[in-house]
């Protein structure tokens, strides 16, 4: 008989071996046979029974199945027997899958036969029922052994059979309640008979990567070894082609899988097993694309990594916010949603736990951060839920998460639902599950996300950057923030090689945009995103000027109070820029210049512009820069770039730039 071996990211650790619960089924039936708690006055059956048992211990299952099977022809109700037969199915795997409910019609008749001997068998059966939401049935048994586990001995099973009571109230409450849900496959091109999971988008959602478990040899047919490859698809006329293996340096030798991209589609975060550079059992790693081309993935460190499990990253927009899962110390549970930050030196911060919010004494697992850094989607064992893995949200609000919410009946199911991920409208929504619409195994699924779990949508802009001179494509530095909120939005850069880059930016803000290459002026934007309606001008070429003597550049994202000239908090990402400029550009001597629109006097006007000038000279001379080398002047109102009839106009006038006078 072939063996099946899986070497996978799905459930990480947290599969228990077979043999440890059936060990102690051994000890409690040796004691059932010395107590002689059955009289089972039929000798034949004894012996076969004793034989199941030494199959057992010599680890040869089958034999012992067989064993157990041939009791059952001599005595079908050979407790010890049923009780055995139970065990070894319940104990096969750790999901409720068609093996393990085989255990449920030995169980039934052993409780018929004995209700009062064996509380375990109770809750087990409370178990089976609840996967079919029979309640009723379910709530007798828990509440059974509720009643017969003994404090403070058995408190860890009292606390765990009140929560399976707490799961029935909810399961009958989200069975009154079921949220929109019409799943349609997504198809041959993706989907095939082996398990497809844990699915990432890039932000124009033209790209699709995920893993699938496959065979990968054959040992003499003795034994099939599943490994983990990714596999990628884009789209052709709104539609998915076919799903071909990533490039080198993806799928190597060594077990891959969960990969996270991020929304440009230029970094990709993976997880790796015994590696021969890892530090646990699985790491994540990381890999660039430049053109067209993946660099050799890198170890993200040992400061990220662990001696455990760590795995299924998911990438924030803004290119510094990493999630991940690991069993590591220090954890609340089993596994655990950790996520680590990148400082501005590109190095990654020690690993921080998710909060009781979202981590529980279960696993909380497949984490999804929407690219509008608004909310996390994962899968959790132990918050209330229909069974198995649930798929729930939490919103982040001021830097906190919010309460965990079950994503809801008929989405989550008393099976797994995991690899939970949300297109960037936050409209569409994919995840992994087993359907009888499938095409075998773990099939991925698309459907339309209801209102109340829908995250901020996001808009991505995207486009090249070129030398303005010589129209050659140019490696630029990118940053976007909140100018309302002075918080960081998307730190990225453009492709070395092409210029192309993608910025995601959620809906309903003003954004400040700056954009830095080495030896050239920094570009300056400031615009809004109030709705969907001027969302489609999502491209954007930026063209940046080499530093000589004349050029200029406005700074659109310098900010006064009004009719005022002290600087606002929000201007200081484009100061800084402008400061480093001037740092590593050591003999350039600049003008700093300030204008206004036509409102009010020329005395006032010409008056405020030179304090605000002024205002910028100082900020930078106290951060360093020799004044001789910072001139500053007012024009008020005598040098429109823009008409002042119209509110538009007026705003462009309303302007501080800098000017190279000294190269």
């Amino acid at each position: 008989m072939e063996n099946i071996v899986a070497k996978s990211q799905i459930h990480g650790n947290t599969l228990a071996p077979f043999t440890r619960g059936l060990r102690l089924f051994l000890i409690i039936i040796s004691l059932l046979l010395s107590q002689n708690l059955f009289s089972q006055n039929n000798p034949k059956a004894e012996k076969e029974f004793k034989k199941a048992l030494d199959y057992l211990n010599k680890g040869k299952e089958d034999k012992a199945i067989e064993s157990l099977n041939k009791v059952f022809e001599i005595a079908p109700n050979y407790p010890d027997a049923l009780l055995c037969m139970a065990e070894i199915y319940y104990n096969k795997s750790r999901d409720f899958d068609t093996t393990k409910l085989k255990a449920f019609p030995y169980y039934k008749r052993f409780v018929d036969l004995h209700p009062s001997f064996d509380i375990t068998a109770h809750y087990r059966l409370g178990e089976f029922y609840l996967l079919e939401y029979n309640t009723k049935k379910a709530k007798y048994h828990f509440d059974y052994a509720l009643a017969n586990y003994k404090a403070p001995k058995e408190q860890e099973k009292i606390d765990r059979t009140k929560r399976k009571l707490e799961q029935i109230a909810f399961i009958e409450y989200a069975l009154e309640n079921p949220v929109e849900f019409m799943p349609n496959n997504m198809g041959e091109n993706i989907n095939t008979d082996y398990d497809e999971y844990l699915p990432t988008l890039t932000a124009d959602e033209q790209t699709f990567i995920f893993t699938r478990l496959i065979p990968d040899t054959v040992d003499f047919g003795l034994k099939i070894l599943m490994v983990e490859d990714f596999f990628q698809t884009t789209k052709l006329n709104g539609k998915w082609e076919m799903a071909e293996k990533m490039p080198t340096p993806f799928n190597s030798l060594d077990n891959e899988g969960a990969l996270s991209i991020s929304p440009d589609g230029r970094t990709a975060y993976f997880t790796r097993c015994n590696a021969r550079d890892g530090y646990g059992s699985c790491d994540l790693y990381y890999s660039e694309r430049i053109g067209k081309r993946w660099t050799e993935p890198k170890n993200m460190g040992q400061t990220v990594n662990s001696s455990s499990w760590d795995s299924q990253p998911t990438i924030a927009s803004d290119g510094r916010t990493l999630f991940f899962v690991s069993n590591r110390r220090g954890g609340k549970g089993k596994n655990d949603i950790w996520y680590t930050y990148r400082k501005d030196n590109d190095k990654w911060t020690k690993p921080i736990n998710l909060d009781s919010t979202i981590n529980t004494p279960g696993n909380d697992m497949y984490p999804f951060i929407h690219p509008s850094n608004t909310s996390l989607y994962f899968s959790s064992d132990y918050h209330l839920g229909m069974g198995g893995f649930d798929i729930f949200y939490s919103n982040i609000v001021d830097g906190k998460f919010t309460p965990a919410q079950n994503i809801g009946y008929p989405i989550n199911t008393s099976s797994d639902e995991t690899s939970f991920i949300v297109s960037p409208s936050g409209k569409k929504a994919i995840f992994s599950t087993s359907l009888k619409d499938g095409i075998g195994g773990k099939d991925l699924y698309e459907f339309d996300l209801y209102e109340k779990a829908q995250p901020t949508p996001v808009v991505y802009m995207k486009g090249k950057t070129f030398d303005k001179f010589t129209n050659k494509p140019l490696a630029v530095n990118f940053e976007v923030k909140d100018v309302d909120k002075n918080t960081l939005i998307a730190s990225s850069s453009s492709d070395p090689l092409t210029g192309e880059y993608l910025v995601v930016l959620p809906l309903g803000a003003t954004y400040a945009l700056n954009a830095w290459a080495e030896s050239y002026l920094f570009y300056s934007e400031n615009f809004q995103l109030k709705d969907i309606s001027n969302s489609n001008s999502s491209q954007k070429d930026v063209y940046l000027i080499p530093i000589v003597e004349g050029e200029s550049v406005v700074l659109n994202n310098i900010f006064f109070e009004t009719n005022d000239y002290s600087l606002l908090p929000s201007s200081q990402s484009e100061l800084n820029i402008l400061l480093e400029l001037l740092e590593k550009n050591r003999n350039i001597v600049i003008e700093i210049s300030g204008h206004t629109d036509n409102v009010g006097s020329q005395e006032y006007n010409l008056e405020l512009s030179s304090k605000r000038a002024n205002s910028v000279k100082t900020y930078l001379e106290e951060k360093g820069i020799e004044a001789i080398r910072l001139k500053s002047k007012g024009f008020g109102q005598t040098k429109p770039i823009s008409v002042n009839q119209t509110e538009e106009g007026r705003a462009k006038n309303r302007r501080t730039e800098f000017k190279i006078i000294k190269k």
